[in-house]
């Protein structure tokens, strides 16, 4: 309950200790305070990207848009609150995430998604992310989670992430083995095969999965980012490069079909030649061997 508690908590006390409309713009339809503004429960289906853009955003340490209907939000809208804390965006619609939406908020430490309908994350998601210590993405749609999505959370130890339809293959692995001993807590359950459903996400780190050393050569035509594996493979591409030339074979292409085709025919005409003279042959020593009277006709003939 660190992420559930905290949250919730530190907006109370700021509403209690700092009650009334804060020093800076705050935006319409939300209730402002010195470092809060809660944007909760107005029914908001959208947001300007602006919406923050003003004076004093960067003293703001907590937002709060839970329980609308935002089912996306601007790339760029959270960049003004650089000085961010916490953020709840629970119970909305949200279905994507832009790459750079968290880009500025560096120093964020609580974020809550719980209740939307997230199918996937994109990796660099939380590339900024580094003091980010609890995060809740509960009861969405995520089948798997990306390892280059949650690595850059390194001082990570609250991920609740219960109520997705998780599926413990290898693809599932390394987040399971990256987070294995890491967390203080998670609620990680393995939605399918049915023979793992209800079982801790990290009995996948037992599957025997294929090494990333024994996946094909990548054709230089696909394009791949980061690669170390690629850096790796480029010396060898150079060698194949400067080898030197295999001895050549003799090739049934390589031999002019023209000059085939006379030499069979000319085969040709030689063996029919032999074969009239030689019943030629036979016939006129028939005709010799049944009487004298027949040379004559066989000199003719």
């Amino acid at each position: 309950m660190v992420f559930q508690l905290t949250v919730p908590g530190f907006l109370a006390i700021l509403i209690v200790t700092a009650p009334g409309a804060s020093s800076w713009d705050c935006p319409s339809p939300c209730r402002c305070y010195d470092e809060a503004v809660d944007c909760s429960h107005k029914n908001q289906s959208r947001i300007e990207e602006n919406m923050f853009d003003r004076t004093g955003a960067e003293r703001l340490a907590v937002l709060n848009l839970e329980n609308n209907q935002l089912t996306s939000l601007p790339d760029h809208i959270f960049d003004p609150l650089w000085g961010l804390k916490s953020l709840n965006l629970n119970h909305n619609l949200l279905q994507v995430l832009g790459v750079s939406l968290f880009s500025k908020l560096k120093d964020l430490e609580f974020l809550d998604m719980k209740g939307n309908q997230l199918s996937s994350l994109p990796v660099g998601l939380f590339a900024f992310q580094k003091e980010l210590v609890s995060l809740d993405l509960s009861d969405n749609l995520l089948s798997t989670l990306d390892i280059g999505v949650i690595t850059p959370l390194m001082n990570l130890n609250t991920l609740l992430i219960g109520g997705n339809r998780l599926v413990c293959d290898c693809r599932l692995q390394p987040v399971a083995t990256w987070n294995n001993g890491k967390l203080n807590r998670t609620d990680a359950e393995c939605h399918s095969p049915p023979q793992h459903n209800g079982h801790s996400w990290y009995m996948v780190t037992s599957i025997e999965c294929p090494s990333p050393l024994s996946t094909p050569t990548i054709p230089p035509s696909i394009d791949m980012t980061p690669g170390p594996e690629i850096q790796q493979s480029t010396p060898v591409t150079r060698t194949r490069t400067e080898a030197p030339p295999a001895r050549p074979s003799i090739r049934l292409g390589d031999v002019n079909v023209y000059a085939i085709s006379i030499v069979l025919i000319a085969v040709l005409i030689i063996l029919t030649l032999v074969v009239i003279g030689t019943m030629v042959f036979i016939y006129c020593y028939k005709r010799l061997r049944g009487g004298s009277t027949h040379v004559q006709d066989c000199g003719e003939e």
